[in-house]
């Protein structure tokens, strides 16, 4: 198993998880390479402040709720680097559902994934209340 950190905007981080099938070979750096190029670009998505779906994401999270256990996301990327489908466990609200899968899914990733890489990619996704914006 492999595991990659980043931290997302206002208090979300992800780290990409992939398991290796039932033999425990090492994870090919190349794969580990694109989960962490994929891990920073939804750094990006996720706290872009002229997206609306982040910015009622990031008010939701804001909203004295309690915060989700982390998220597992299983993203599916296009050989053309557009993520394709993103499945989760509900946040509890049905918005935050819906800004998250948008977020995720909006737009292509800047780079292709590798041909041989096992999908989905597995993120864990932790969201967590700011101190201050």
């Amino acid at each position: 198993m492999w595991t990659m950190l980043a931290t997302l905007g206002v208090g979300m981080t992800v780290a990409a998880v992939q398991l290796p099938a039932a033999s425990a070979q090492p994870v090919p750096q190349h794969w580990i390479g694109y989960a962490q190029m994929a891990g920073t670009q939804f750094e990006a998505w996720l706290s872009d402040p002229a997206s609306d779906a982040a910015a009622r994401l990031q008010t939701w999270m804001q909203g004295g709720q309690v915060m989700p256990p982390p998220l597992i996301v299983r993203v599916w990327v296009a050989p053309s680097g557009q993520v394709q489908r993103v499945e989760f466990a509900s946040l509890g609200q049905a918005q935050a559902d819906a800004d998250l899968r948008a977020l995720m899914t909006a737009r292509a990733l800047p780079e292709v994934p590798p041909p041989d890489m096992r999908q989905p990619m597995m993120l864990e996704l932790t969201l967590n209340r700011s101190e201050a914006q």
